[in-house]
């Protein structure tokens, strides 16, 4: 009776867990999920018992052939008390079992979609694995696994639950994939989720510590050595577990993160499940620390190197400390109180975790991919952002409601009108009064800012009609203009083309002009040759006269050769009158020249003062040339009284040559007058050498200011053609203003404000 007593105490201890698994898990996530984690808990427990109730008994107690059996007679527990409180007991193992999994995918998972996994996990999986190990457990049963008859030892679960729970929640974390933004930096860094109560947790782990006195003694005789030690070695493993792992990541880390020592302390409860009532003291401190440490290396190589995540770190403390417990049996618990011998022991142990761990994973993998590869299983990023307590059970804690607001607000969907419900005894009531008052000023700005704003619109409308009838002034005048401009760009077109004529005229005319210039000097040229001669008839001339000389001292001989002389100076004589004609002709062409070129000079002028500033340099040419007229017309005048001293010194000669040839028998008589006569004409002959000589300097000099003047008409004509390349260039920048003008307009037009 006393132990049936214990048992009901025991069950009641082994429900309270389920608070401290919904505290450890609600406390281990972020408040806006954890409403959905704890209402996960309270359902799948709900399920668990139901399920187990139902069926589940039937196939874990029911007679078979060790892998699963059936027998009706157990299904809803229609048994004696002592069956009905017995498998009571084992529906809260499958309970915690069930629990296991919805901490580790929590904030991730669809509510409907949990339920649906926690089925398969109590109907079939934890009732064939319980058969394996326990069939043979339930009083007055005659069921036997096949791991039970090879002696495999897990007293309270540390397979039959714990390791069952962790393979499903790994098979369902590697389908489902992490929380976003987890893993989303580099290989070897990840984003810290942290829980948003460390407290609630922590508290949960303490609950779970009392109930797992009744979950690894309820089914002991109370006061029994293996009651007393059930007890203690819980209490030393779960001690031990939470020191060796705060410590060792206090080591690695540097501080003392609370949720290392919760999970050691769990995963120190877990491991030594399997060999509470039997354990040495020492043993059970050791399987507690070991795993405690362990766990903490487990967790961080599914984490860091896996990129598994477990949101309360379920498979290192259920999954890793279950196998722990487990395998540690042979070294903790004594031999006597064995099946086999130590190694064979360690076998069978070894063959119950994988074949547990296999089965599970694989049957909760395969259905867990059957929902996600259907989209059934994982919750819409929109809703795993908004938070699963609002999107899956549309509640909402503490500030929520004031987060929500300003979600709302800040979306478009809510208005500044929009108010938060206050209460002033519910959390987050002060600031909702606050923010309610924030957004009364913040709405009294908007009107005002709105009004201010219908202000300035109607400034602006009002500026906007001044600016469009600024802009129809603006375009009449523009149009004004253009026309007028247009009017100056055709006159400068006009011009432009004029002066392109005047400038193929001028060159032209430069072009003539440079004709006569070099008519003019090789006319110079021609009289410098005459000069030339006129000098050799003037040397004649001088030696004649000093053989005539010669010929009156020696009077016989003059006599002699006076015929000769006489004849002879008549031919120098006629040839000396021609020469005095040709240079005459010569003067003549000179002065028509210098008349032409003092035309040349005038049109030069006027063509300048046409050009205006790019007739400057024609200016200055034509200014040259009328110098050069003016000099060959001194030089002409020169010469012309130059010559007709010449042709009277030669009438005067031919008049002496014929007195010569008509008085040639007087020679004798008047040789005297004649020798007189002779010098003098010595002189006049050095004389009229010396002018002739000037008169061909100036030739000379003229022929040179006409070659002066074809080299400037030289240089004068790329003056003119680049006043006819001026114009053409003037007539193309009219075209190009003109282009311009109406291209303003267009612009000027286009910014005119529209109606």
């Amino acid at each position: 009776m006393l132990t049936q007593v214990w048992l009901g105490i025991a069950c009641a201890l082994v429900a309270g867990m389920q608070i401290g698994f919904l505290f450890l898990e609600a406390g281990f996530v972020r408040s806006k999920n954890s409403i959905n984690v704890s209402m996960k808990n309270l359902a799948d427990f709900a399920i668990a018992v139901l399920s187990f109730h139902v069926l589940g008994a039937a196939i874990m107690f029911g007679a078979g052939y060790g892998v699963a059996g059936f027998d009706t007679s157990l299904i809803a527990f229609s048994g004696s008390g002592e069956v009905t409180l017995f498998l009571l007991f084992q529906a809260l193992f499958c309970g915690t079992a069930a629990t296991i999994v919805s901490g580790a995918v929590a904030e991730r998972l669809k509510f409907n979609s949990y339920l649906l996994l926690t089925l398969p996990l109590t109907l079939l999986i934890y009732p064939m694995v319980g058969h394996w190990a326990w069939a043979g457990a339930l009083p007055g049963g005659s069921g036997q696994g096949w791991l039970e008859a090879l002696g495999f030892f897990d007293f309270a679960g540390s397979s039959v639950v714990h390791v069952t729970g962790g393979a499903a929640a790994l098979a369902i974390l590697l389908v489902v994939g992490p929380r976003h933004g987890r893993f989303d930096q580099s290989e070897d860094q990840m984003r810290a989720i942290h829980g948003h109560s460390p407290i609630l947790a922590g508290g949960g782990a303490l609950i779970l510590l009392v109930g797992w006195l009744g979950f690894n003694s309820g089914t002991l005789e109370p006061g029994s050595d293996a009651f007393a030690k059930a007890l203690s070695n819980t209490l030393y493993a779960g001690s031990a577990g939470c020191l060796a792992a705060g410590f060792y990541a206090f080591t690695r880390e540097g501080f003392y993160r609370a949720d290392r020592m919760v999970n050691g302390m769990l995963v120190g409860l877990v491991a030594i499940t399997a060999s509470a009532p039997y354990a040495y003291s020492a043993g059970a401190l050791g399987v507690g620390a070991f795993a405690g440490l362990g766990s903490v290396v487990f967790a961080d190589w599914m984490e860091g190197r896996r990129r598994v995540d477990d949101a309360v770190y379920a498979v290192s403390v259920h999954g890793f400390g279950g196998v722990v417990g487990t395998l540690a049996v042979p070294f903790v618990v004594p031999a006597y109180s064995l099946s086999n011998p130590f190694l064979l022991q360690l076998g069978v142990q070894v063959m119950g975790v994988v074949a547990i761990a296999t089965f599970t994973f694989v049957t909760m993998g395969y259905a867990a991919h059957l929902m996600h590869s259907r989209g059934a299983l994982r919750v819409s990023l929109d809703d795993e952002r908004r938070g699963l307590n609002l999107a899956e059970h549309n509640a909402m804690l503490g500030s929520a409601q004031l987060t929500k607001t300003l979600e709302q607000i800040n979306s478009g969907a809510s208005d500044l009108s929009t108010r938060i419900d206050v209460d002033p005894f519910e959390e987050g009531g002060d600031i909702a009064e606050a923010l309610n008052a924030f957004l009364d000023r913040v709405e009294a700005a908007e009107r005002l800012a709105a009004e201010q704003l219908r202000e300035e619109q109607r400034e602006t409308a009002t500026l906007a009609r001044r600016e469009r009838e600024r802009a129809d002034e603006s375009e009449a005048m523009l149009q004004q203009f253009q026309m007028e401009f247009a009017s100056l760009v055709e006159q400068l077109k006009s011009q432009a083309r004029e002066l392109s004529d005047g400038s193929e005229a001028l060159s032209h005319r430069s072009a003539q002009s440079g004709e006569l210039v070099d008519e003019a000097s090789h006319q110079a040229e021609s009289t410098a040759a005459m000069a030339d001669q006129m000098a050799q008839g003037a040397s004649l001339l001088a030696q004649t006269l000093e053989l005539v000389g010669q010929r009156v001292e020696s009077a016989h001989q003059a006599a002699e050769n006076a015929d000769a002389a006489s004849e002879k100076g008549s031919e120098i004589a006629g040839t000396l009158e021609s020469s005095t004609r040709e240079i005459g002709k010569l003067i003549a062409l000179i002065e028509a020249i210098s008349d032409k070129t003092k035309m040349l000079a005038l049109n030069a002028r006027i063509e300048a003062a046409r050009a205006g500033e790019a007739g400057k340099g024609f200016a200055v040419v034509s200014t040259e040339v009328g110098d050069l007229a003016r000099q060959t017309e001194d030089a002409t005048r020169d010469i012309a009284r130059i010559v007709g001293s010449l042709t009277q010194l030669i009438g005067s000669s031919i008049a002496q040559f014929r007195a010569i040839d008509t008085s040639m028998e007087t020679v004798r008589d008047i040789a005297a007058d004649a020798a007189r006569a002779v010098a003098d004409q010595r002189a006049t002959s050095a004389e009229l050498e010396s002018l002739i000589t000037g008169a061909r300097e100036r030739v000379l000099a003229s022929g040179r200011a006409v070659a002066r003047v074809s080299e400037n008409f030289a240089e004068v004509t790329p003056t003119i053609d680049r006043i006819g390349a001026s114009s053409n260039e003037l007539e193309t920048l009219a075209k190009r203003i003109d282009y311009e003008v109406e291209s303003l307009r267009n612009r000027f037009a286009g910014l005119a404000p529209a109606e």
